[in-house]
């Protein structure tokens, strides 16, 4: 088939219009790829990708949201450490209270020499309650009966995106030593305290590190997923230079093809005025 040529004409250069929409064209696209290699970002703009832009913006939110909640768990772990440092030295503070009570339970001291062990022991709990009243961690008392502490380590408000980190209260008188050693039968019931004591000792310090463990799982599986997820988000929003210089140097191609194209456009009005001399 034979294309209708266009006429030549002097008040309509339809062949200058096309060439100016096409350097139109190629010069937004120039310009795009140049903005998108200077920015190294795919998208720069709503209009570049909508979906695209709204998809990565979501997961860079869910990213962020779990990088603030990996700093939860490291600040929940640091409490622990806290706690657990604390409930060793009360571990020590027991282990000594069941050998003073079990030197006065015996038979052959004086009630003198009982009232020397006592006085150890009685100041001996005085610090069990000093530990319990002043370990914290940020202002917030950690063995004084709060019992828990709620750690956000999640993205959002459901029971799943938080894990309970249980305290114990180590005073005297919550781990039941509230009998002294100045008598015989009084260090053999204080004997019975303290054993059970330094065993809700060991059996909190044991779920604390069980809480740790967690923690340190949950911590890995949150770093995971936020390396996922800006993995995604970066395929979406970066651009891939290699593509994009191919592409900017395709559409510079273009672009000077079509102002060559346009300025032999534009002689057509002037061979159509040599017609008419």
């Amino acid at each position: 088939k034979r294309s209708l040529a266009m006429p030549l004409t002097i008040s309509g250069n339809i062949s200058a219009l096309d060439a100016s929409k096409n350097l139109n064209k190629s010069s937004s696209a120039v310009s795009k790829g140049f903005e998108k290699i200077a920015s190294g970002k795919r998208i720069n703009k709503g209009s570049d990708d909508p979906a695209g832009l709204a998809i990565a913006t979501e997961m860079l939110t869910r990213a962020n949201i779990s990088t603030v909640a990996a700093r939860n768990i490291s600040d929940g772990v640091s409490a622990a450490s806290i706690a657990e440092g604390a409930l060793d030295s009360a571990s020590e503070i027991t282990s000594r209270l069941a050998e003073l009570a079990t030197q006065a339970a015996n038979g052959t001291l004086s009630d003198q020499q009982r009232s020397a062990l006592n006085n150890e022991y009685q100041s001996l709990s005085s610090e069990l309650d000093r530990i319990a009243g002043s370990t914290e961690f940020n202002g917030q008392s950690l063995l004084n009966g709060n019992n828990s502490i709620d750690l956000q380590v999640g993205t959002d408000s459901t029971s799943n995106s938080q894990i309970s980190l249980k305290l114990p209260n180590v005073s005297s008188s919550s781990l039941g030593i509230t009998s002294n050693i100045a008598t015989q039968n009084a260090a053999l019931q204080s004997l019975e305290q303290v054993k059970q004591a330094t065993d809700t000792l060991a059996s909190a310090r044991g779920e604390i590190g069980s809480g740790v463990s967690r923690l340190e799982t949950a911590y890995n599986n949150l770093k995971t997923s936020e390396l996922g997820l800006r993995e995604a988000s970066s395929r979406i929003l970066d651009a891939n230079i290699a593509t994009e210089s191919a592409n900017l140097t395709a559409n510079k191609i273009q672009q000077q093809a079509s102002v060559a194209i346009q300025a032999q456009a534009n002689n057509s009005a002037q061979v159509a005025i040599k017609l008419l001399s």
